[in-house]
């Protein structure tokens, strides 16, 4: 990837701000935000300066990866082998000094992360640092001054700069491939779980047919029936039960090109639509017309979710949409807390080139749930669709050639 000279100066600024001199981040996401490498296992550790230079330290193993990103300089270390058994925190702690040493950043304002975060899943498991990245910087440079980072990088990674847009909007597109490949085949008879992988294996099929792809992926999840109500809980789960004719198919779905990640739902009817369902169906789209058409810069987080839930109300459907109308997406995926959040009490003001999901939702106890999640970015006019396949109810409503 080319250096992103756009991200590399809002990083400077933003230190310059915080008076900061460099920060040190090992979450994959704040990895790949400052170097343009997504690490594979979560060990590797990004170095950046207010001057702009970025220094990553990765596995060995990561090492071949790593020169996919853009940083100025790699270095790697041991996590483990046979001469040892020992752990990353310790083996990172020479690499990372010299690399502080290298910098002159010995006594220098440090930035890194602290508190809770959501991180998507680069593998099948992360290695992170958490409190010991405080220690190990410590034991690096111990007359550095250590400080959070954390409102720094939350406001950083809610603005996604022009190049990084453009990997989302690749993401989106393979995306669109699997929705289009994967409802073409789902039949009554058929398990959730079937369906989940139908959906889930041209996500990454697919995505590494791109040329400048290095690494796709994601998981697809599919909910029906009355299974379909629990997809407002705070996680999606395929299941072994056999779709029927006239269920709700709520297909769920996360997946990244090179760690951008997307977040969809489309919710298909196998058959035609009684009179609930195609109330439910024209309630959830006119929410989501009008939280689109919310959207622009300056506008706050509340006054999009104000949008659509006034719409579902005005439907008699308030108290079944239980959850904001949306959140920040691009490099998370599943965090209801990254900016901007399109929430009742959200202060959020939005900002051009801001990502995040919209989900208007009618969950019924007993009965099911239909959610239609798109992800959009903020430009200078309004809302920039990102995910514009399955745009109306009807084209959702799958007929009789599904069963």
């Amino acid at each position: 990837m080319e250096r992103d000279n756009e991200r590399i100066s809002w990083v400077q600024s933003e230190l310059a701000r915080a008076d900061l001199d460099a920060m040190v981040c090992s979450l994959p996401q704040h990895v790949l935000m400052l170097s343009g490498y997504f690490p594979v296992v979560g060990a590797s550790v990004t170095v950046v300066t207010q001057a702009g230079q970025v220094h990553l330290i990765v596995p060995a193993d990561e090492k071949q990866l790593a020169h996919h990103g853009w940083a100025d300089r790699i270095s790697t270390f041991e996590p483990g082998s046979l001469k040892m058994i020992t752990s990353a925190a310790k083996a990172v702690l020479k690499p990372l000094q010299s690399t502080l040493r290298g910098l002159e950043l010995t006594r220098a304002r440090i930035g890194f992360e602290t508190g809770p975060a959501f991180e998507p899943a680069s593998y099948v498991a992360d290695y992170f640092y958490l409190g010991a990245i405080r220690r190990v910087l410590h034991d690096a440079v111990p007359k550095a001054k250590l400080s959070s980072a954390r409102r720094s990088l939350r406001h950083l990674r809610s603005v996604l700069t022009g190049s990084e847009l453009a990997r989302l909007r690749l993401s989106c597109k393979v995306a669109q491939r699997a929705f289009e490949q994967g409802a073409q085949q789902i039949r009554t008879g058929m398990m959730e779980t079937e369906v989940g992988a139908l959906f889930t294996a041209p996500l990454k099929i697919d995505g590494m047919k791109i040329r400048s792809a290095h690494r796709a992926g994601g998981e697809a999840f599919c909910m029906s029936g009355p299974n379909s109500e629990e997809a407002s809980a705070a996680y999606a789960q395929s299941r072994s039960r056999i779709l029927k004719r006239n269920d709700l198919v709520l297909v769920h779905c996360n997946s990244h090109v090179d760690g951008y990640w997307t977040d969809i739902t489309r919710t298909y009817l196998l058959g035609e639509p009684d009179r609930r369902k195609r109330k439910i169906y024209e309630a959830i789209f006119e929410a989501r017309a009008a939280a689109l058409a919310a959207i622009r810069p300056g506008v706050t987080g509340a006054e999009v979710d104000h949008a659509a839930r006034k719409v579902l109300a005005t439907h008699g459907f308030k108290k079944e949409f239980r959850h904001a109308t949306g959140h920040g997406v691009g490099l998370s995926a599943v965090d209801h807390n990254a900016l901007p959040r399109l929430h009742p009490k959200s202060r959020d003001v939005l900002e051009t080139g801001m990502v995040f999901n919209v989900e208007p939702a009618v969950y019924i106890a007993g009965y099911g749930g239909v959610r239609h999640c798109d992800v959009v970015a903020v430009n200078e006019n309004g809302a920039e669709l990102l995910t514009p396949f399955y745009a109306s109810a009807g084209q959702l409503w799958l007929g009789s050639r599904a069963t």
